[in-house]
């Protein structure tokens, strides 16, 4: 096993148990007092119950010893969290009105940094009817866009109905050529793409059951093309332009509770896609994706101190005398989701496998900081899985929560190839439901 890879793994380790076993002693109150010190209003001269405290061995407080590091470096944290909370409460619990204007701010996904403006309308026409326009801009001819439309219960309650636009355009798009390999300076390719899309979906939840699903319609126009002499020689599937059509089942089960916190339970999520090229035969592919996902509190601590894990496994391959998959619709690892230390779709090939782990700590009400640890490989064959062709990345950072879940989330990842800066919306485990 190569040393890069020993080191990771002896870092997870470490950190897991460290979470797992260590925690700052609180002061324990008995569960009731002594009945000759309770007060009654007959004895104004009683004494109270008096608090007692637990003995801590020199072993328990060795052990316990990085999480004093940890609670100590996070305190300031947590008090500049009040501060904010005291004096700007709407930045915690934000009071949007049911339409506005919002800023926006992309860093450490596909295109880099991304910065633009959303606009909202949550009582579209005076109903329960939402829209949305957002705009992202990050330099000449790097840019994304997106329109969407939402309506509630079109075929009862717990459904929903999504129509999402999407407009696209990325003149340094990375592929890298190398599959699993980890020599960045070779497998490095670069390639112009611009992109759009047009989702249809239908979402629907059983009141009271844990089912979710979701049935969607996606058109994609890609256009792709490179000058770079190891893209042009390599002369991947889906240089060109191509119009996809995919047709997508999602079906998922959630036993997890309700957010901002979840603490516990289990989702598992299935996905199979079918897409074909419109304008030829070449791209008719499958596409199938199993993901479970386990939340627990961790050990006898609270349950707002918890554990969140993830696996995940991706595959496509050609179907109905289809050839081949466009290349940059490969499953792919690294980006804000998946390998958090590496360039987005720095490793991708016919399959893929991602495990997460995350130790989520509250330092106020409505922030959390954590440390988390990534691995991950790519693949031709599920055969060609093993434990030697594992990539690790690691970091930590902070999330912002709201009543629905994730504000905002703030972390540095490293890996082999240097440090990551994610800050974005989006959730690194996204839920079955949205």
């Amino acid at each position: 096993m190569a040393p890069s890879t020993c080191t990771a793994q002896t870092l997870f380790g470490l950190l897991l148990g460290t979470f797992l076993v260590a925690s700052p002693p609180a002061r324990a109150q008995s569960a009731s007092p002594p009945a000759d010190s309770i007060v009654t209003a007959d004895s104004s001269t009683a004494r109270a119950p008096e608090p007692y405290t637990t003995s801590r061995s020199v072993a328990y407080h060795v052990l316990a010893a990085p999480a004093y590091v940890l609670h100590g470096a996070t305190r300031p944290l947590g008090w500049a969290a009040q501060y904010v909370e005291r004096n700007f409460p709407d930045l915690f619990e934000p009071r949007r009105p049911p339409r506005g204007i919002l800023p926006l701010v992309e860093l450490g996904g596909p295109t880099g940094f991304l910065g633009g403006l959303a606009l909202y309308d949550n009582r579209l026409f005076g109903s329960d009817h939402t829209a949305r326009i957002e705009g992202l801009y990050g330099g000449p001819d790097t840019f994304e866009g997106e329109v969407s439309y939402s309506a509630p219960t079109p075929i009862g309650a717990g459904s929903r109905f999504d129509l999402v636009a999407n407009v696209f355009s990325d003149p340094e798009s990375e592929f890298y050529l190398g599959g699993n390999s980890n020599d960045r300076t070779t497998d490095e390719a670069l390639f112009s793409r611009d992109q759009v899309d047009v989702t249809a979906g239908l979402q629907s939840t059983l009141p009271g059951s844990p089912l979710r699903g979701a049935l969607d319609l996606l058109y994609e126009h890609v256009e792709a093309s490179g000058e770079d002499q190891r893209l042009r020689k390599a002369s991947p599937p889906g240089l060109g332009t191509v119009d996809l059509l995919t047709s997508r089942l999602t079906l998922g089960l959630d036993y997890t509770g309700e957010p901002p916190r979840v603490s516990r339970g289990t989702e598992v999520l299935l996905q199979l896609d079918y897409t074909h090229d419109l304008t030829g035969k070449r791209f008719r592919y499958g596409r199938y994706v199993a993901e479970v996902r386990q939340y627990l509190p961790v050990g006898f601590f609270p349950d707002t101190r918890r554990l969140a894990l993830r696996g995940r496994l991706e595959q496509t391959e050609p179907l109905f005398d289809g050839s081949a998959v466009p290349f940059y619709q490969l499953p792919s690892l690294g980006g804000q989701n998946t390998l958090r230390g590496f360039q987005s779709r720095r490793f991708q090939n016919d399959g893929a496998l991602m495990l997460n782990a995350e130790y989520r700590y509250p330092i106020w009400s409505n922030l959390d900081a954590l440390v988390f640890v990534d691995a991950g490989q790519v693949f031709n064959e599920i055969s060609e899985i093993s434990g030697e062709r594992f990539q690790w990345s690691y970091g930590g950072g902070l999330h912002l929560l709201n009543r629905k879940g994730l504000s905002a989330r703030f972390e540095i990842a490293g890996s082999t190839e240097g440090l990551r800066t994610i800050l974005t919306v989006d959730p690194s485990f996204r839920r079955v439901a949205r």
